[in-house]
């Protein structure tokens, strides 16, 4: 009796088990393919645009779904179209980190910390660092002092990187004059019509190769990677940052390449209430594309799905992201374990912010003062649950 008894319990035990996967093999099935898919990004000219464009195209031949690309000029203004819904994707580079942080533009009452997921990233070859025209006299950047140096109206990311690379030098905003820009793309051909000494730019952009190419001149401004303090400095201001050798792109010698920098880009995000459909078929068709892009332009090769699983996340990715990693098996305990602290964080900023706008509102202050109270009540916040200021 003890045996059928024990034979029984078995039967039901491999029954729940039949159960239970053929329950996941049912879940394990894609969600609904979307038949168009809109994504925000920078205007035309920037190196982000041209890749973002390139994969659509090989999306809508591989799979058939239509790509609905929306150039925007700044981030903030790309920012709400995402969040408004105009958009559902945006394919960004830094600002996204600025948005999820409650930083600079974001770092006001209307705005805060936003809930941001990633659905993929470019580890790219392509440098993002200081540059200059060989006409300028300019050979470090501790020579940009008193000089002119761009600032991108709207756009907070960059923004903070100007301020990251000068620390490198120990140098401070109020040791240059700021040229306001209404884009990216404008401040680098703001530097081929001599209005700016000092820009940040992709060595990929169409406008860094314009600059390459016109009377000035293209000169990347060193970023020692042996200068240890420096680096300390700029990653204190911008800890996504990274150093980067070998570079691809406009003005890089091959067999001298500058010391630079750089960080993941494009970062391809989305609020974290998107749909798992829309991210999970996004995800699923740049890396499946890959094959009809990878030749499409230099950073074509890092778009491949396990290089760009090498870069480091700064912001969570969505569920329908990490349901396809998953899928393909590639999803490890290391990313797991990245995953629940960047969750985390997002959850202290998220508790951090209501708790400082209700004590702000109920000062009665005017609301221009909110940032400063925000900034000190964040880095609180954080210190206190263990996270870096970045």
């Amino acid at each position: 009796m003890k045996s059928v008894t024990l034979f029984m319990a078995g039967v039901v035990t491999l029954i729940s088990i039949s159960i239970g996967l053929s329950t996941g093999a049912a879940y394990a099935e894609a969600p609904p393919k979307p038949k168009l898919i809109t994504v925000a990004t920078f205007d035309i000219g920037a190196s982000t645009y041209a890749e973002v464009a390139a994969i659509s195209n090989a999306i809508i031949k591989k799979f058939g779904v239509k790509i609905r690309i929306v150039p925007i000029g700044n981030s903030v203004a790309r920012a709400i179209a995402t969040r408004a819904g105009s958009t559902q994707i945006w394919g960004s580079c830094s600002s996204y980190y600025a948005a999820e942080e409650g930083l600079f533009d974001f770092a006001t009452l209307e705005w805060g910390p936003q809930p941001l997921q990633m659905l993929y990233m470019c580890n790219r070859r392509a440098c993002f660092s200081p540059a200059t025209g060989k006409d300028s006299g300019i050979k470090s950047i501790a020579d940009v002092k008193g000089k002119r140096v761009g600032w991108i109206v709207g756009n907070p990311a960059v923004n903070m990187q100007y301020e990251a690379y000068l620390a490198f030098a120990g140098l401070t905003l109020d040791d240059v004059k700021l040229v306001k820009f209404p884009g990216y793309t404008a401040s680098l051909r703001g530097m081929i019509a001599g209005k700016v000494d000092m820009i940040l730019a992709s060595s990929t952009s169409t406008a860094t190769y314009e600059i390459e190419a016109s009377p000035r001149g293209l000169y990347w401004i060193p970023v020692p990677h042996d200068d240890v303090e420096g680096w300390k400095r700029l990653q204190a201001k911008a800890g996504f940052v990274a150093p980067l050798k070998n570079a691809v792109g406009a003005g890089i010698p091959k067999d001298n390449p500058p010391n630079q920098g750089t960080y993941p880009c494009p970062v391809v995000v989305a609020w974290g209430q998107q749909s798992e459909s829309v991210t999970y078929w996004y995800t699923k068709m740049i890396a499946e594309s890959w094959g009809e892009y990878k030749n499409a332009f230099p950073n074509g090769p890092m778009w491949h799905i396990n290089e760009a699983l090498k870069a480091k996340a700064s912001v969570p990715f969505h569920k329908g992201s990490v349901r396809y990693f998953k899928d393909k098996g590639l999803w490890t305990n290391a990313w797991e374990k990245r995953q629940q602290e960047l969750l985390k964080r997002q959850s202290v900023l998220a508790t951090a912010f209501e708790a400082a706008r209700d004590e702000f509102l109920g000062k009665r202050e005017k609301a221009k003062k909110f940032p400063a109270f925000w900034h000190k009540s964040r880095i609180e916040a954080l210190k206190a649950a263990g996270f870096p200021e970045f």
